[in-house]
């Protein structure tokens, strides 16, 4: 490419003004201070890429237009490279503002610098019960930064009792007894205050109560406490109250704890009964059974162990006598024993008391099994079937007297499988009884193969095995193998000492005992 002479006199020009101006300034600059300037060689360097830049500017101009040109000096080939580049420190991360709009990017919100208008979300809550709202700001609270943790907590509490009541806005609130100052945690506090017992009737709030007790300090537990016993009958039998109850049982004081037992016992004596009958109420018994000391607890468990007929029959009731049973104290667990066997025969035959029966069998002991059997084989005169036949007749019987069979002493299970025996023919043909006596029928095969065995080796050995077993494997069946408890059959592959796989006269799923009709009548095919 090729220029004209005026633009070479020109460019000629330019650089030789530019260069006069530059000696202008360093002769200017060393007179005024009275001394040479130091040969500083990056301050050379420096200047030297001022000058330049300075001549490329002029040369660009001149000879090839102004800025905004194909080869302009803000053009990318004219920019310094990497080695002209100066190092620049790095600067600290500045929180970004966004202003919000609908639909709100939250994935986008969770970044640690961005901050946004945090009362609007909040109000989207407790407006629209936003879910995703909620969840954004816990994970806001677990990761963002402490001005941004502060600053999120304040527009909460600034809506704290509605938000306790939200669906999703009570998991945030929670959130804040966590990540909250004390201040904030107070604030929050303050708000629950006057509305414990609204708060501990609602369905969310209860869970907001629950935290405060765990998190707020004792002054203010104690204002919550005394707020919820100015109505113990209502509460206490609550859906939703029962579990702040339960919480306050369970509480740990540092100090002296409130009487709360003093109260209770004065609104709900003579109410206990009808406490311990409800759903909630029953639950609200055996924490106190659990967490209060014994002076505190006495006045229920008498009351409660007076009326056990009537509890014990309960839906509810049976698991606060269960509870007595196994936890309870010595002489208590006596007293409600007496009166089980005493009522043995009903309560084994009623949906709800069997229950009681059946731990009272198993965390009774033998004694206990021996004075429950010896109960229900006692017959009448007049009357040769002994209740132990109604019961393993009945729906909810049949399991208890299944469970001595399985579980109990040989002494035990002998005793009952000839009861049995002597009524095979009406529990066969019961639904319930067919259970029975089908695992009579397995029991008596089983002790008829372990007496053949033993009968031939002592033949051999000159020596009874009657009580051998192998080790580790319980008594031995007629295949030598391992008998099962409570499958009924025989743990080896090859011998089985139930009903046969291809019968259709025993269901070996439950055992039922079926009949096979023939010729419009049914016979029994056991």
């Amino acid at each position: 490419m090729f220029t004209s002479s005026s633009s070479v006199s020109g460019l000629q020009l330019h650089l030789e003004s530019a260069t006069a101006k530059s000696l202008n300034a360093n002769f200017t600059q060393g007179w005024n201070s009275q001394t040479p300037p130091s040969p500083d060689p990056s301050r050379q360097r420096q200047q030297s890429s001022s000058d330049s830049a300075v001549t490329w500017n002029a040369v660009s101009e001149a000879s090839f237009g102004t800025s905004g040109s194909q080869l302009s000096a803000h053009s990318q080939e004219f920019k310094p490279s990497g080695q002209w580049k100066q190092s620049v420190a790095p600067t600290s991360q500045q929180s970004t503002f966004i202003t919000l709009t609908e639909p709100i990017n939250y994935r986008h919100l969770l970044e640690k610098p961005v901050n946004c208008d945090w009362s609007y979300i909040v109000q989207k809550i407790v407006s629209n019960n936003d879910q995703q709202a909620s969840i954004f700001l816990q994970q806001k609270l677990k990761i963002g930064t402490q001005e941004q943790r502060y600053s999120i907590i304040e527009s909460i509490v600034e809506q704290a009792y509605p938000l306790m009541i939200n669906r999703f806005g009570n998991f945030l609130v929670q959130r804040c007894f966590e990540h909250g100052t004390p201040d904030q945690v107070h604030g929050i506090a303050n708000a629950i205050r006057g509305n414990v017992l609204s708060l501990s009737m609602d369905a969310f709030g209860c869970h907001v109560v629950q935290k405060a007790l765990d998190c707020v300090a004792e002054d203010i537990k104690a204002e919550m406490v005394m707020e919820l016993l100015r109505r113990v009958a209502e509460t206490v039998v609550h859906r939703y109250a029962c579990h702040v109850w339960q919480k306050l049982f369970e509480l740990r004081w540092e100090g002296t704890p409130p009487a709360i037992m003093h109260y209770v016992n004065q609104e709900l004596t003579g109410l206990w009964t009808q406490v311990a009958l409800g759903e909630t109420g029953s639950l609200v018994v055996q924490n106190i059974f659990e967490n209060c000391i014994e002076s505190e607890k006495r006045p229920c468990i008498e009351e409660v162990l007076a009326n056990l007929d009537v509890i014990a029959r309960g839906q509810w009731g049976n698991w606060v006598i269960q509870h007595i049973i196994e936890y309870g104290a010595q002489e208590d667990q006596k007293r409600a024993l007496d009166e089980i066997i005493q009522n043995a025969v009903q309560y084994s035959m009623d949906q709800c008391a069997s229950k009681v029966i059946e731990k009272m069998l198993k965390f009774g002991g033998p004694e206990i099994i021996d004075r429950y059997l010896a109960r229900i084989c006692d017959g009448r005169a007049d009357r040769p079937r002994i209740p132990l036949i109604d019961i393993a007749s009945d729906a909810h019987g049949n399991y208890l007297i299944q469970y001595i069979l399985n579980n109990a002493s040989k002494q035990h299970r002998d005793l009952v499988a000839a009861q049995i025996k002597r009524h095979m023919v009406s529990l066969r043909g019961s639904k319930w009884g067919s259970k029975c006596a089908w695992l009579v029928e397995r029991y008596r095969n089983q002790t008829s193969g372990n007496t053949m065995i033993n009968a031939g080796l002592s033949s051999t050995t000159g020596r009874d095995l009657s009580s051998h077993t192998h080790a580790g494997h319980g008594p031995m069946t007629k295949g030598g193998g391992a008998r099962s408890e409570s499958s009924g059959r025989s743990d080896t592959s090859g011998t089985n000492t139930g009903p046969s796989n291809n019968s259709h006269h025993y269901n070996q799923t439950n055992g039922y005992h079926h009949k096979e009709r023939r010729g419009g009548q049914y016979h029994n095919m056991a």
